[in-house]
């Protein structure tokens, strides 16, 4: 089964998320803010697919993207935005720091699973 980790500091959306995903048949981890992301992959070697917010406490998604690439078990990981934000500027950094796709809250359930299933299978 693969994993999914979701970053986000909404509970409410790391539940839409986790149940979603889980109903798809993945297995999910979850994780608050960006450093209790970095956290949960140092804990799980077997993610498949990062789902991250950018705006969070502590460490912001973009954040913790960038300090992902320190380490090179992390740097093949599909990531997936899915944030409330959608200035292109954003979404450049993102693309430049290898984010695979870029997910607008509130978001399509459907569309939400096949990009997931795209990235990951």
């Amino acid at each position: 089964m693969k994993k999914i980790l979701v970053v986000d500091d909404s509970s409410m959306i790391r539940l839409i998320v986790s149940k979603a995903s889980r109903k798809a048949g993945y297995d999910v981890v979850e994780a608050s803010n960006g450093q209790e992301g970095i956290d949960q992959l140092l804990k799980n070697d077997d993610i498949s697919l990062i789902l991250c917010d950018i705006n969070m406490p502590i460490m912001d998604g973009l954040s913790m993207i960038k300090n992902l690439k320190e380490y090179e078990n992390f740097k093949y990981i599909p990531i997936v935005m899915l944030t409330t934000e959608t200035d292109e500027k954003l979404k450049e950094q993102g693309r430049n720091l290898g984010v695979k796709a870029w997910m607008v809250k509130p978001f399509n359930e459907k569309t939400f699973l096949k990009a997931i299933m795209k990235l990951i299978g």
